[in-house]
This record gives C-alpha cells, structure tokens and sequence, in this order.
C-alpha cells in the first residue's frame, strides 16, 4: 500500500488550520490510485475534510486529528474541483437532514459517491468534533457531524478513540458494506446513525454518548454485536429489517445530553451541566419518519443476549400517528430474547399500525422494576397482532400489568402471572409518560415530520 504522510504536504501541529494540507494528501492519494494517507502523533488541527474512494485515513498512536470551533470551516467541500458535487439548494419539502449538501450534513470527515474509504486508528489515536458549535445548526447549537458518509460503498472505521461530536458521530446514509469495528465514542451525541443502509457489521464498540448510540431506518441486514451501550437518550432507536443485535451490555452515560446547557454554555462547547440527562430512557424504540422510503417490511428484528442495567421503559414503539419519529411504515415484529432488564420506573408502549400490526415475543427475560415503582405497568399496548411473554421473571412489581388499547392477543408461557387489563385510549396517553403522550398530542396536534 503506498503511503502519504500529511507532514510531506506541509501539515504541522500548530493552533492554525492544517485542512489544506490534510487534504492535499487526501487528494495526491487518490489521485495516485490509493493508499494510505498517514496522520503521525501530534494534534492537528483540521476543518472538514472529504475522504475519497481508495483513501484509508490512518491515525497512528498518539495521533489527535482536531475539528475547528468554527463552524464556517467546514464547507470546503463546496469549492472542490477534483470531484465537484451537485451543490444545488434542498427542494422544497425535502427534509435538510436528507439532503447531501445541506448546513446539517456537515461533517469533519465527509465522503460523497465513495468507494473502498476507510478512516483506521491505532490504539491511542483520536478524532475530537470539539462540541462545534453552530448557531444556525440543529435544534440551533449542533455542529458538524463526526463523519457525515452518503452514498458509499466499503466503509471501514476502525481503532480510534472519537470525542466530543457536535452532532451525531458517525451519520452513514444510503451506503452499503459497512463495517465498524474496535472503535469508542465519548461523549457528543449519536454514536452511529443509519439511514437506508444495507449490510452492515457493528462490533466491539464502546458507545458513551449522551445521546442514543445505535440510531437510524429503513436498514436492512444489520449485525450489531460484543458493544457497550451507554445512552443519555436511547440505546438502540432503530428500524430495518433482519437487524441483529446481541452480547451488548448497556447503562446510564457518564456523558449528559447537551440540550439543557444554557445557550452561552453550547457556544463555549461545554460537555454537561447538572440540567443535563444521563439515564437510558429504554434500550430499544422504533424509529421511521418519512425522510427515506421504507423499503422493506420491519421484521426478523431480534435483540438477544443483551444487559440492560437501569431503563425508564421496557420498550417503545409508538407508531399511529403519536409520535413524529415514528410515523412512516409500522413495525411488523420484534423479539428480545435471553436479556435482562434492570430498574424499569415508567409505561413504556407497544403501540402499531391498524393495518399492519405487529407482533412482539419477550423470551427468557429477567426483568425488574426501580424500588417506589412498584404499581407501574409495564407497557400500554395497541394495534397489535399477538405479545408473547416466555419463560420470563418479572420482579419487584407488585402486579406486573399491561394496558390494552386495542383488541390483541397476550399469552403468557411459563412466565410470571401479568394483569392484562383493558384501557381507553385516554388512560393509556395518561400511563405513557414520554413521547407521544403529550399536551400536544391530547390537544389534536399533529407531530408527523416536516
């Protein structure tokens, strides 16, 4: 493999920018056929980069690969001559989180219509996003995206230790062949997103991030395995078909969702403040709105072998128009099996599609409640087909319950005796506590995505 050192196109540790010289190497590597570019220890200060087809972006120990706090660094993808984009505005009605170009689809690292790109650290190697701050950015502080990838194929991200993104770590769209593997992410938000995405492998990952660690739709073939889940939001807020997601072991984050900073907090870059949340919300929502076709049905959806250390719900799938992240195509069928559960304190939701309901299977679950929560129910239940509970223990509740919205089918086999209990609709938006079960919601307002 030939290689290309970045201090061999004039890159330095120095507090100024180093992007023109990274990406000089980047661009002689690719243009040369591909290779390796090398990034030596040291910290270098970067703006947004764009990786090619054929480059492998290679951090050697002890090398700091660090974002600009400047949020107008990372648009020199725009005057790119080598392989000029389509930098024509987002249509109207189109979402600017689909659409390649956008403000929101910044990245420090950025790959476009790629092929064979991989991005490879050595132990003690890192990528710091800085918590870039963006005023015009999302929810009006997010920066740049770690990587922001569109339309690749062969992705390999490898070794390295990334800190503090400013928006989702690792944003992976309409890409197929990927494969994530020995990498940790501190802090920042998302630790992987996909969108419409097509086999993809995920392993020995160390997720700590004060947002969810898995996230992402319309996603199919999808092995997630052997990681570290530590969610101040959602551990896994997915949708595809055949997903697998098994031997992860999941928590509270050390690192807080930056949305309660204060807005001087945000644009100093601050990680946390005591407004900030580190509990995992549910280790599992389904997540589809209406920025991408749902190809295929949402089934053969497994999560098995897991460990869920403290989690406010069981489960969350609130589709029927009740929340604006989960309004395009139902899910049609999930199992958890052999996976503990540990401190549920709130009603979480099984809630589908009249029209294409769906089925749940919980087997050999061990499962318990936060102590004082012991008279809340498990989940409220509607539009579904049929909810299994096998082999399962359920303690700490006094009368574990399940309220049911809707007509369905609940067996239990060999499991703890559960109160199936029929309930308005009203009294299940009342036992819900997160999500759809708004004011909003209970107003007529509707949250389907724009």
């Amino acid at each position: 493999m030939k290689l290309y050192h970045i201090c061999d196109f004039g890159a330095i540790e120095s507090d100024s920018l180093q992007t023109k010289a990274i990406q000089a190497a980047i661009d002689a590597c690719y243009q040369g056929g591909g290779g390796r570019v090398v990034i030596p220890c040291g910290v270098f200060l970067t703006g947004g980069l764009r990786i090619r087809s054929n480059v492998e972006l290679y951090l050697e120990s002890g090398a700091i690969l660090k974002g600009s706090r400047d949020w107008q660094d990372y648009f020199g993808f725009t005057e790119d001559t080598i392989e000029p984009i389509d930098l024509s505005a987002c249509p109207k009605g189109v979402a600017q989180s689909a659409w390649a170009t956008s403000r929101w689809c910044n990245g420090l690292i950025r790959a476009i219509d790629a092929e064979n790109i991989a991005v490879i650290g050595e132990r003690g190697s890192y990528i710091d996003g800085v918590n870039c701050y963006d005023p015009m950015g999302e929810e009006k502080y997010r920066g740049p995206h770690g990587m922001s990838i569109w339309r690749c194929r062969g992705v390999h991200l490898e070794g390295y230790t990334f800190l503090n993104s400013a928006n989702w770590c690792h944003a992976i769209f309409q890409s197929s062949d990927i494969t994530v593997r020995n990498i940790k992410v501190l802090g920042g938000h998302d630790g992987v997103d996909l969108r419409t995405c097509d086999n993809a492998l995920i392993e020995n990952c160390n997720f700590s991030v004060g947002d969810d660690a898995l996230a992402g739709f319309d996603n199919h073939d999808v092995v997630m395995r052997d990681c570290v889940l530590n969610t101040g939001c959602i551990a896994i807020r997915f949708g595809g078909n055949n997903v697998l997601i098994e031997n992860c072991k999941t928590s509270a984050s050390p690192f807080g969702h930056r949305k309660k900073l204060s807005d001087e907090a945000k644009a100093n870059g601050w990680m946390a403040d005591e407004n900030c949340r580190h509990a995992m919300q549910t280790p599992f929502s389904y997540y589809c709105d209406h920025r991408a076709e749902i190809r295929r049905p949402i089934e053969n959806f497994t999560i098995r072998n897991c460990s869920f250390a403290q989690a406010f719900e069981l489960i969350r799938v609130e589709f029927d128009g009740l929340h604006r992240w989960c309004c395009n195509r139902s899910m049609r069928q999930i199992t958890y099996e052999n996976c503990e559960i540990k401190r549920l304190s709130e009603t979480g939701m099984v809630w589908g599609d009249a029209n294409e309901k769906i089925f749940c299977h919980f087997k050999n679950l061990r499962i318990s409640c936060e102590a004082g929560r012991e008279d809340v129910p498990l989940f409220v239940a509607g539009n579904f087909e049929k909810i299994i509970f096998e082999d399962c223990v359920i303690e700490g509740y006094r009368e574990p319950t399940i309220l049911l919205g809707t007509e369905g089918e609940v067996e239990l086999i060999r499991t703890t005796p559960i109160t199936i209990k029929r309930a308005t609709f009203e009294e299940c938006l009342d036992a819900h506590p997160h999500g759809i079960f708004s004011e909003d919601l209970k107003l007529g307002r509707s949250f389907r995505y724009r």
